[in-house]
């Protein structure tokens, strides 16, 4: 394999290189926003709340305290200051962090920013140009802007869940997609509006709303409801289950295969790829029609056929036939994919708390640049291991971080961090 396509090798892409954000985020929505765009090579300062820090630190395990899974996937590469924002003296200092920086994002429930100083108003009297995001669950404006949000509301509120489970019974997606969706919203809004100030010099507010974002993932299902008024049918408990040909089907190792044959023409090339081309000179599953009014029967008919052979067998039949299909991975089987690990998918980290070997593997970007892959170029850091290094930088002496610190409105951590895998 060429090493170079590694995730060994992954680096932040430089196309942000340049661009300072300092992060207002906890949680899962926000942090997974500046990590996309830390990956994209802004420099990414991440202010915290001494004592606790982003909540993430604490949800699920603690690999070491303040470290957990969830907080360490989505931090690499970023710098920690731990800050009283209540405190003037905290406030005072944010006030010039902010104003070195080209971004600034949050993910607080609208009001919160005003009462610590930080809402865009305030913050756009000393610097005027910064791109401001503020992420929420309902939008900074309206009758239910003040709402509290988590993803499963979300999910529940934007129609999600009337397109999965069934009549009886409704699903949520099983991850945080709603989460995970408006990250990628705001930092595609980002990008915008950083290349508008790069060719204007104006500074924006960008509204994120977790509803509308969901809205938008579900795109289909909208266009289809606003252009006839129909509301498709739910997915239930197969994915493709309103074609007999397409969908999840046991095999005799207890595996599941999922089979894309979700049209005619495919279904044509799946049936004597399994043996059994009578089915296409059937009455009952011969043309597109037929097989459409009789697709629970003709799904009875597959389920059969492939619990006669391992998942393995079929999978790599299917695809010598054209047939779109795959075996239902496990996450370990995901991340061992050689086409992932071919493209640097995953980077490797060093020095990372909480592991005996010091090594931690962490998601990229989703995309290459320049035939490169993306990756985190430092650990997770932990809670205000940067504080003393980032207001060293505004003109903060030894003295005053020491008073500061000393006064509990900082929090300094000296462990360093560790980088990624050569």
């Amino acid at each position: 394999m060429d090493e170079s396509h590694t995730g060994k090798n992954a680096m932040p892409a430089k196309l942000l290189e340049g661009i300072r954000v300092v992060d207002f985020t906890h949680v899962h929505a926000g942090p997974l926003c500046t990590y996309q765009l830390g990956l994209m090579g802004a420099e990414i300062i991440k202010v915290e709340t001494p004592g606790p820090g982003d909540q993430m630190r604490g949800m699920g395990v603690q690999l070491e305290p303040g470290m957990s899974p969830g907080f360490m996937g989505q931090s690499g590469g970023k710098r920690s200051v731990a800050i009283d924002l209540k405190d003037p003296r905290g406030r005072e200092a944010v006030e010039a962090l902010i104003g070195s920086a080209d971004v600034l994002v949050l993910n607080m429930r609208p009001g919160t920013p005003e009462r610590l100083g930080i809402d865009y108003e305030t913050v756009r009297s000393y610097n005027e140009g910064i791109v401001y995001c503020a992420i929420s669950g309902y939008g900074q404006s309206g009758p239910e802007a003040s709402r509290p949000a988590f993803d499963h509301l979300i999910q529940g509120e934007s129609g999600m869940f009337m397109a999965t489970g069934t009549p009886e019974q409704s699903v949520r997606v099983g991850f945080a997609v709603a989460d995970a969706g408006t990250a990628i919203v705001a930092s595609s809004a980002i990008n915008a509006a950083l290349l508008r100030r790069e060719r204007t010099g104006e500074g924006s507010f960008l509204d994120v709303s977790m509803l509308e974002s969901c809205m938008t993932l579900m795109g289909l299902n909208f266009y289809n409801f606003l252009a006839t008024g129909a509301v498709g049918p739910r997915v239930g408990p197969n994915p493709l289950a309103q074609q007999g040909s397409a969908g999840t089907f046991e095999t005799s190792d207890g595996r599941l295969l999922m089979v894309n044959a979700n049209s005619h023409r495919l279904y044509e090339r799946l049936a004597p790829a399994v043996g059994r081309e009578d089915l296409l000179e059937s009455e009952a599953f011969g043309t597109p029609e037929a097989a459409f009014n009789n697709r629970v029967a003709l799904r009875e008919t597959f389920a059969g056929i492939f619990r006669t052979n391992t998942a393995g067998h079929w999978d790599a039949l299917l695809k010598e036939a054209g047939v779109p299909a795959g075996i239902v991975k496990t996450p370990g089987e995901v991340l061992d994919n050689p086409q992932l690990r071919y493209r640097g998918a995953v980077t490797t980290l060093t020095g990372v708390p909480g592991f005996d070997d010091g090594t931690l593997e962490v998601l990229g970007a989703g995309f290459q640049v320049d035939g490169s892959p993306t990756g985190p170029d430092a650990a997770p850091p932990r809670l205000g291991e940067h504080t003393r290094a980032v207001l060293s930088s505004l003109g903060y002496s030894d003295e005053a971080l020491g008073a500061l610190e000393a006064a509990g409105v900082i929090e300094v951590s000296e462990s360093g961090t560790g980088s990624r895998q050569a």
